[in-house]
């Protein structure tokens, strides 16, 4: 028996009833699965390369990368850096996408053929000879279009998972920036009431130096302590907050406690204001969240091509060989030759309310699709309008508070101590110039925080970063 010949055979009828095997992959209905499939093995080489990246790293701490710096982490793209080696949930959602690309390199192919051998326990005797044994392979096709829409909705699926896949590794840049910031914001705080306590100290000197030659009240002098314990009081606070902020950024970049971390003393915002209309446009169509949505629109719409074939039968085609022995007489015509079939069949898909059931199913979840996606779509519009308010705020209160207010605080709090110094205002007055001077330089760097925290998630809904 010539196996190599029957599998020749059976493809040969499977190209007569249906053409080549890949003639059978319709093509997909949109322009994304076109681009799927164009970068198909640009995808593969990516992932592939990733997956290196992801494995090497595992081996190794954050602190083990040429590009971080051995003293500690400083500068944002070294947290970023480490985030993106380091990160679990990044991590996860890369292996998605690369379990659903590879599924959709075999998601199209025709099912296994099936071979099946026989063996005649009582011979069958014929004009020709005895059966001995009979194998047969068969192959199933499926009807026209049900490859192609399968394949297209494993590669719609994978569309999807890589989305996903960048979704959350912008989201995670996100966690990091944000508690960056807020790290940054913490460390300024604390210098900023650092440097104002120990101008509160030189204040309360000078009023026990007045008082003790009787050129100020005891009042003053009990002011300028309440005063001190106050600011002393927001000092250990804020301090106790340094190991909370550490861990937040930590958890977010998946920084084990023996990395060390500092506070930057500067961080760099552009101050560039935004159009909203420019924002939503870009939000719209760079939004990884939506473009995975519309994956899964597509997806289904194939699902629901797949499901309304269903109703059509899959051919079967075969071939069976049949071992003949030598007959009784062996004079006969044709004695001892084996016989050789061919075959076709079809399923008969008769079960009408299953079929019907399944795609009614698919057009539900087509629908459900368009309707999440365009939610989504509303959704993120109001988040724009949301973010580029607060981008605006604080771009304003950055510069009011820096340009304006700072200074000019300075300035009436050296005019206080001026003046108090020559006697013609109270110690009072003093107090609260220098609680406004406080106020303000940390109104300024909250503002300064908030912007750049603005601009981050902008970033994170647009998917690039805003120039």
């Amino acid at each position: 028996m010539k196996l190599t010949a029957i599998i020749t055979t059976l493809y040969a009828i499977s190209a007569l009833f249906f053409g080549p095997v890949e003639a059978q992959e319709q093509a997909p209905d949109t322009s994304t699965t076109l681009e799927v499939r164009a970068h198909r093995g640009t995808d593969r080489e990516l992932s592939d390369s990733l997956a290196v990246v992801f494995e090497s790293a595992a081996e190794k701490s954050p602190t083990d990368d040429e590009t971080i710096p051995r003293e500690g982490f400083t500068k944002l793209e070294d947290f970023l850096a480490a985030a993106a080696n380091q990160s679990p949930a990044l991590k996860s959602a890369f292996y998605e996408w690369k379990a659903a690309l590879e599924k959709s390199g075999y998601a199209g192919a025709l099912p296994d053929p099936n071979f099946t051998f026989g063996y005649f326990i009582e011979s069958i005797e014929t004009r020709v000879g005895p059966q001995r044994s009979r194998a047969a392979l068969r192959q199933t096709l499926p009807w026209f279009g049900k490859r192609g829409a399968k394949k297209d909705v494993s590669l719609e699926a994978a569309g999807a998972a890589y989305e996903r896949f960048q979704s959350e590794k912008l989201a995670i840049f996100y966690r990091v920036k944000s508690a960056y910031y807020e790290y940054y914001f913490l460390g300024r705080d604390i210098a900023i009431t650092r440097d104002n306590l120990e101008l509160l100290k030189f204040w309360e000197s000078v009023v026990r130096a007045k008082y003790r030659v009787a050129l100020s009240r005891h009042p003053d002098v009990i002011k300028a302590q309440v005063e001190l314990g106050s600011l002393e009081d927001r000092l250990r606070s804020l301090e106790a907050r340094l190991e909370p902020a550490e861990a937040r950024l930590r958890a977010a970049v998946g920084l084990s406690r023996s990395d060390s971390l500092m506070a930057p003393a500067t961080i760099i915002v552009d101050e560039t204001d935004l159009n909203k209309e420019e924002v939503t446009a870009r939000v719209m169509a760079n939004n990884p969240d939506l473009r995975s949505l519309d994956f899964l629109v597509r997806k289904n719409a194939a699902n629901k091509r797949h499901a309304g074939k269903s109703s059509w039968p899959d051919l079967t085609v075969g071939v069976e060989y049949i071992g003949v022995g030598d007959a009784i007489d062996p004079t006969m015509i044709d004695s001892g030759k084996d016989a050789w079939m061919a075959s076709v069949g079809l399923n008969i898909p008769i079960w009408f309310g299953k079929n019907k059931a399944r795609k009614k199913a698919a057009d539900a979840d087509y629908r459900r699709a368009q309707y999440a996606y365009a939610a989504a779509t509303d959704e993120l519009a109001a988040v724009v309008d949301e973010l580029v308010f607060r981008h605006t705020d604080a771009l304003r209160k950055t510069q009011l508070y820096r340009d304006g207010l700072v200074p000019k605080a300075e300035q009436a709090l050296n005019a206080s101590y001026t003046a108090f110094q020559a006697g013609e205002t109270d110690f009072l007055n003093l107090l609260d110039a220098q609680r406004q001077w406080l106020d303000f330089q940390l109104s300024y760097q909250r503002a300064l925080t908030d912007l750049a925290i603005a601009r981050a998630e902008i970033e994170m809904l647009t998917g690039e970063e805003l120039q």
